[in-house]
């Protein structure tokens, strides 16, 4: 536990015996027609290194919650005195990657302790808004003292402002992303801008947990997986249907708690999870298979389904899983958003490298202008050298600095809903830059996948108002955390 009254978490983690390897498709031009594959034994190495993050429980609980039994407050310190261990596991604390707030049952108004998540990152809440709109009491230091940015920061308008624009940044992924692959092989232009971030990460790696490093090897392949996948995927298909599938990690998100945690998914126990997954289901199947023009006949429908909506699908899989392990390992250690971020992109920097590597154009003619830093200085790639720089230094280091900063002053349902506008801002983005025309399908079935993100910020409560099923006759998981004397 910290001085900031943040409660400890029990983690018991399956082994996995078998890495997996996948194949990658790459093409410098307008279709995808080369496999590349990345060996194997360099993925399975980092993950069976990292087994320890996906192991089951011990027991047939998920961690449990470690309380405290009673604390005083002076001058706004929390002091402990007695730390026990509960026995009976709130479902909720255990929840993986944005789809559980501990903000539930931790973040009360009158006791602001807990973790706030969201989008894979973790951080302990930080209560102390600041007012802008207040007039400044001369005789209050505490307001003297704060500089224009701790008074924007500390706001409350501030880290909500803060947190749009990443989901802003998030979102020039796409489009950047169509251009930099027409410019530059797409494995030179992810390795390039994954090298660019990690050495804007770099001074963190060192101030990683020794213990989470492991973990954060193996999270870093998944990462690999997810930035790979999504500059492929942009080579074949439009980049707001690679964002809007790529949201569907609130699929992947819950079936990694299921299938790893054997966590009970019920639509009675977790009925936000089921609308979240069949909105983006449903959503998903119209981006793809609804033809808006009708010149599809009903049996070419599946025809239309093409490598880069798999690699598309992989995307969520890869930056999902990622997600999972990445809050698992903050809910564990705090305050490690930045570190684990540091591993993630040099893990995949390297893996770039591999890919660059056996991609072909390595050594070719002409291909020296294709690396760091030659790209700047060749006329004709000036354009994508830029969208490398923004989308390596800005949209992947910067955005985890300021999520780190905004995340900790809001509810994890808030900030998952300013979050899930991202793959709106990619539409917008594609429509200025490249001039993206959009058909009912992109409306309809974009509108469904962002409202299945938007749903992921409901609590169990909120579908009450539907009948009895929804009350919790035995929630005694619930009532384990209610006040029973223990605060005093």
């Amino acid at each position: 536990s910290t001085s900031h009254g943040h409660h400890g978490f029990l983690h018991h983690s399956p082994s996995i015996t078998d890495g997996p390897f996948f194949n990658i498709v790459s093409n410098t031009n307008t279709s995808i027609n080369n496999m590349v594959h990345i060996p194997s034994t360099l993925i399975a190495a980092t993950l069976v290194a990292g087994a320890d993050c996906f192991s089951p429980p011990a027991s047939s609980s998920s961690p449990a919650l470690q309380r405290i039994t009673s604390f005083s407050n002076r001058n706004d310190a929390f002091i402990l005195h007695e730390v026990v261990t509960d026995e009976t596991q709130d479902e909720k604390v255990s929840d993986p990657a944005s789809m559980i707030y501990y903000a539930d049952f931790l973040d009360h108004d009158e006791d602001p302790m807990g973790v706030v998540c969201a989008r894979g990152v973790c951080v302990l809440p930080d209560d102390d808004d600041f007012d802008l709109s207040a007039p400044i009491d001369s005789d209050d230091t505490t307001q003297q003292k704060q500089s224009i940015v701790n008074q924007f920061v500390n706001s409350w308008i501030g880290p909500r402002l803060l947190l749009a624009f990443a989901s802003i940044l998030y979102g020039t992924n796409f489009p950047l992303g169509v251009m930099m692959n027409e410019a530059l092989p797409p494995s030179a232009a992810t390795s390039a801008r994954m090298l660019l971030a990690s050495l804007a990460l770099s001074p963190f790696l060192f101030k990683l947990e020794p213990k989470l490093a492991p973990k954060a090897l193996m999270c870093g392949s998944f990462t690999a997986l997810g930035y790979i996948t999504q500059s492929l995927s942009l080579v074949d298909i439009s980049p707001a249907k690679v964002a809007f599938i790529g949201a569907a990690t609130v699929i992947v998100c819950p079936a990694l708690e299921v299938l790893v945690n054997k966590k009970d998914m019920s639509i009675k126990n977790e009925p936000q999870t089921w609308l979240a997954a069949t909105l983006c289901l449903v959503g998903v199947g119209i981006l793809e298979l609804y033809d808006p023009t009708g010149a599809t006949a009903i049996s070419d429908i599946f025809s239309q389904i093409g490598v880069g909506d798999g690699l598309a699908v992989l995307q969520a899989i890869g930056f999902g899983t990622s997600f999972f392990i990445t809050e698992k390992m903050m809910t564990e250690v705090p305050g490690q958003a930045l570190p684990i971020t540091a591993v993630q992109v040099s893990v995949s920097a390297f893996l770039c490298m591999i890919w660059c590597l056996s991609d072909g154009w390595v050594g070719s003619e002409g291909a020296g202008s294709y690396g760091l830093p030659a790209m700047f200085f060749e006329p004709t790639l000036q354009t994508a050298a830029f969208a490398v720089a923004f989308t390596g230094l800005g949209t992947t280091a910067l955005n985890r600095f300021i999520e780190t900063t905004a995340l900790g002053k809001m509810k994890s349902a808030e900030a998952s809903v300013i979050l899930a506008t991202e793959p709106l801002w990619a539409s917008l983005f594609a429509a200025l830059w490249l001039s993206e025309d959009f058909g009912a399908n992109d409306y309809i079935g974009g509108a469904l996948i962002v409202g299945a993100c938007l749903a992921t910020a409901l609590k169990k409560d909120d579908f009450k108002v539907f009948g009895d099923f929804f009350n919790d006759d035995n929630d005694e998981g619930t009532k384990s955390l209610e006040p029973d004397g223990s605060f005093e």
